[in-house]
Order: C-alpha cells, then structure tokens, then sequence
C-alpha cells in the first residue's frame, strides 16, 4: 500500500477518535459558560501538555496522552468554609450543574445521528446477509438453513445486513431468535435457538457471510507465501482456476482446500485485465494421536432430514442396528451401510426409556443422507483406532476411556484435541481405562498427511453492499441505526453482567484504533459510520453510576438533592479514587484482550 495512503489513513482516525473527545468536551464547555461558570482549563488529553494558549480566562491544551480530555471549571473542587463566587460551579443549582454534566453526553449523542446521516447519504459498505458457510450442528444447520441462503428478516428487523444478524443472534433471548430467510424465489421460515461459543465468548447460530471472488489481504507463513510470492496483488478478482470459470468465492476455497501441494493456475482480473499466475497451495496437517472419540449420543439432528423424519431427537441413544448392539459411531454407521433390506430398525434410548424405529429406504443413497442429517456427541471412550497412528501401536482399543494427557485430565473431546494438535509433536504421557484398570504409555503425534488441506495464504473479502440514500432516507436510516446502537450496547452491558457475552470480547483504545485504520481504509462513509458507533458508546458508557464518569456526578447531584446538602469532600474524594481505579482496571483489562487478540490473529 502506497505510504501517502498509509497516512492519509492514519490521519483520518487521529482526526475522527480526536473529534469524540472534542465534541464531549465541547458539550461541558458550552452548557458551563451558559450558565456563567468560568472554564480555566479545555485540555485535549491527559498529563503534560504538549502545547498550550490562553484566550480570555480559558488555557487551551493539547496534553501528551491522547485517551480522553477534561474541562477545569472554576469553583469545582472548593475548600470548605469558603464561599463559592458567582462564577463558580458549586455556585450553581443541581439542576443546572446536572445540565453541564449531561451536555458532553448529549453532544455525543447528537454527533452520532449527524455523522450517521452523512455516512448514509456518502454511502456505507456492509457484508450482505448471503450465508457462505454452515458448521454441521450448530444451530443454524439444525434448523435447516442452506449456504446461498439470504437472510431478509431476523428479529424482526427487516433487510438486515451480517452486523445485524451477528448482534441480534448475540444479544438475543433465550426463547431464540426469528429468521426469515430468501431460498430461490421462496421465503422461508425458522426459529432458532443460539448456541453459546465458549471460544468467542458470544451467542452464535454457526453460519458464515457469503465471500466475494476478490482478495482482501495477504499471508506469508513459515512455510512459505504461495499467492504472495506467485505475484497476486490485493484487490485481485479470481474468475478462473485451472481453466475453469469460478462465480463464488465459497469455490474458490473448496478448491484451495483440495489441493496440497497441487500447482493451480489462477485467472484473475487486475484493473480489467486477465492475468495468470501458477500458484502451489501449501499443505497444512494437524498433529493426531489417531483416535475418534464419537458417542452414539445424538448431539444435532437436522430439521426435514430422514433423521427428524424418523423421530430421532438431540439427546437421543442409538443402542441397536437390527438388533446389532453398537458401542460408537463408528459402528452405528458401519452396521447401517451394512443393511441390505428396504428397511432397517433402530433401537434408541431417550430420557430412560428404550424405543424402536423402522425407516424405509427409498435408494441406496438414502443411508448416507440419513447419517448426513445427524451429529453424534463426541467425549473421551474411544471409538475406533486408526491405522498407522501412535495409538493404535500403544495398544489403545475401542472401548477405552481416556483420563489423562500431557499432565492434564482432559474434560472433553474438545480439551484433547486442543492439547494434541498444539503438541508440535513432542513426547506426551496418556492414561486410559480398560476393565477398570488404567494403561499408561508414551507416544508422540505424527502428523496427518492423507487429510492434508491446502493454503494459498489469501484472504477473500466478504460479499458486500453499499447502503446509500437520498437526504430523507439518510436521515431515516442514520436515525434507525443510532436507536439500534443505544439498544444494542445497552443489551451488551447486561449481556456481561448476566455472562451471557464473555468478558474477554471487551476491546479497548488498540482495537478501537484497528477498527477505526480498517474503517478508513473502506472509505470516509465507513469511518464515520464506526466514529458515530463509537460516539455512541462514549455517550452510554459516560452515563454509568461510576465516579469520575459523568453518570457518577449526576449520582452525587441525586444524593445531595434528597439531603439538601452536596456530599463532603472526603466521601467525594475516596468515590473517586474508586471510580479511577474501576476505570484503570477496566482499561488494562481492554488492553490485555487488544494485545492477546493481535497475537492470536497473528498465528
């Protein structure tokens, strides 16, 4: 990327992050010479100022830390015994020193519905509501949901884009969350029921925004950069591989994955013309011990399958295939492949009781699309060995519980699989039952080559749309998406008290500046939408009950109008040390999750 854009770019969030805290502390400013209390101090920033200029009785500040600002008033901290001048702060009613508290919010506020109507009417990139990908059992695949399907109402909120279905499925309620989805030339319905993600700390429905067929960024691995060092540029349009015109994205990727170690010819188009370029995927294998740990428990089962149709349910125990009892899933699907009738019975366990079912086989394909419409529950007794894997030369067998791993006792299929594919192949210690007896023995991971997936080091951008309006529908739609934001960060804020949103998805000043380099580089509309976003957030956050907040002020300016007296110095005085501690502890918190999630998206 050419430097000028690079800090052109730069400028523009200094500029935008800057103006918040100019328009907050403008709002303090303005209310307080209304109602004639003397400013000394209108600081941009905290500390040592960089530059300072006095006008009339105001010193102006540009200060050395840029993470806020404040406005000295007169009179605001008196000594006691002394009475305040006219021109003081404390000189004044509640009444109006609440309106000098509230005005910061209130510009913020303002700010925010004005740059929303100027972002709208410049035009606004967001990711369309196209589904590209759908994890088996999550949610979304449970209740039927279909990549290329497009969401046209969730929540009720109509022509949503991906921000929209992202926050209404995290914020959602526990009764589940109304779709609406566009499936060819028909409207299709579903109610579904968001699933908590432990791993990104929010509710998801595990589907994926549909990508486009341009490249968005980059990758250099340690094992090499194959688009990168081909010659592809960002911004690239890939319309063909191997000869072959390719229309999605999702395409693109299916035949990255397939092909490790494979030269592919990639088409693209570059400032409107064709170019080649001869591109090796690198094969990428995780480190395994060589078993499967899948229960006959049923964990998802999809709606309209052969499953549901045969009345399976999440939670149900297959037991039996023909009377063939099975013990894992590896013999479940064994035993029905194996079924040479039209119809097959099944023997199931729910909530204690034991029940059959018969399915009628319409064609040959109707096995594997009834295995294909459920997801067993994976734990820690072995399934099945593979061959040609530590596990199988250490003894383990079907059957086997695993207890113990590198020093740790697994919970979970989950907490194994964590622990062997991050080995990088060192020696480990694993303990398993058998009979009640428990096995221990040494093993190392080798790596998986035959289920080895291809990475070109490409990144392809989301499907997007640009939402621009006339002057009217901009003011309609920047006033529409201010509510929703206020309700949104309102719904955030309980989400983490209720721990229904992780603590670990709160960012701070280095991912608001991210976000804000990543907005600019989208275009002014998207820069501004993010800073009226953020705005807002300033705005909400300012009103909270926590001393040296604003929302704090107003609390003690409560306090006094019942009492009839303001609050002493001293109580004054320890709420704030409170206050600016809860805020540091805050902002080193947000820190540590910015600097933890730049070195996880690093790897």
């Amino acid at each position: 990327m050419p430097f000028a854009e690079v800090s052109s770019n730069i400028l523009l969030v200094i500029i935008g992050i800057g103006s918040l805290i100019f328009i907050h502390e403008l709002g303090h400013f303005l209310a307080a010479k209304k109602i004639g209390v003397r400013v000394l101090v209108f600081s941009l920033g905290f500390g040592m100022p960089l530059i300072r200029r006095t006008w009339g009785e105001t010193e102006y500040r540009l200060s050395i830390i840029p993470l806020g600002g404040y406005v000295k008033l007169a009179g605001e901290h008196p000594q006691e015994g002394v009475k305040p001048e006219d021109w003081d702060f404390m000189s004044k009613s509640p009444a109006q020193r609440a309106l000098v508290l509230v005005a910061g919010v209130a510009m913020n506020t303002l700010f925010a519905f004005l740059v929303f109507i100027i972002a709208f009417r410049i035009g606004v990139p967001f990711i369309t509501a196209e589904i590209g990908q759908i994890a088996p059992g999550w949610p979304a695949w449970e209740a039927g949901l279909e990549p290329g399907d497009n969401i046209v109402e969730i929540d009720g909120a109509t022509d949503p884009d991906f921000e929209d279905i992202f926050t209404a499925v995290a914020l959602g309620s526990n009764k589940g969350v109304p779709v609406k989805a566009k499936r060819g030339n028909e409207i299709l319905e579903f109610h579904i029921q968001p699933k908590y993600d432990v791993q990104y700390g929010l509710q998801r429905i595990g589907i994926a925004p549909a990508m486009s067929q341009e490249i968005g960024k980059l990758f250099r691995y340690e094992d090499g950069a194959p688009a990168l060092g081909a010659g592809l540029k960002v911004d690239d349009r890939i319309i063909a591989i191997n000869g072959e015109t390719v229309q999605q994205g999702e395409k693109i990727l299916e035949i990255e994955a397939k092909s490790p170690g494979k030269e592919l010819t990639l088409t693209v188009l570059r400032g409107g013309e064709e170019k080649e370029f001869k591109v090796t995927p690198v094969p990428t294998m995780r480190w395994m011990m060589g078993v499967s740990c899948a229960t006959t428990k049923i964990e998802a089962v999809r709606t309209g399958g052969l499953a549901a149709q045969m009345g399976l349910k999440k939670g149900d125990k297959i037991l039996a295939v023909n009377g063939t009892e099975v013990t894992g899933w590896s013999s479940v699907t064994e035993q029905i492949q194996a079924v040479k009738e039209n119809t097959f019975r099944l023997t199931r366990e729910r909530a204690g009781k034991i029940e059959e079912g018969h399915l009628s086989l319409q064609s040959p394909e109707d096995k594997d699309r009834f295995l294909a419409g459920m997801i067993p529950a994976l734990g820690l007794q072995v399934d099945r060995v593979i061959e040609g894997f530590p596990a199988k030369e250490i003894g383990m067998m079907p059957g086997d519980e695993i207890v113990y791993l590198d020093g740790t006792t697994p919970q979970s299929w989950d907490d194994l699989l964590h622990i062997v594919t991050n080995s990088a192949g060192k020696e480990m210690t694993v303990k398993w039952l058998r009979d009640g007896k428990t096995l221990t023995a040494k093993f190392r991971p080798i790596k998986d080559e035959k289920s080895a997936t291809g990475r070109m080091g490409l990144l392809l951008k989301e499907k997007t749309v640009i939402k621009k309006y006339s002057l009217l529908g901009a003011c309609r739609m920047g006033t529409k998406k201010a509510l929703v934001m206020v309700d949104r960060i309102y719904l955030t804020i309980k989400g983490l008290f209720t721990q229904r949103v992780s603590s670990e998805t709160v960012g701070g000043i280095i991912m608001i500046a991210q976000a804000s380099y990543e907005s600019a580089k989208v275009g002014f509309g998207k820069l501004l939408y993010f800073m009226g976003i953020i705005s807002l957030q300033l705005a909400v956050l300012n009103l909270l009950p926590i001393p040296v907040l604003d929302g704090g002020h107003l609390l003690f300016l409560g306090v006094e109008k019942l009492k009839g007296s303001p609050v002493s110095e001293r109580t004054m005085a320890v709420a704030q040390y409170i206050g600016l501690a809860l805020i540091l502890c805050l902002f080193v918190y947000a820190t540590r999750n910015d600097i933890l999630r730049l070195f996880t998206t690093q790897q």
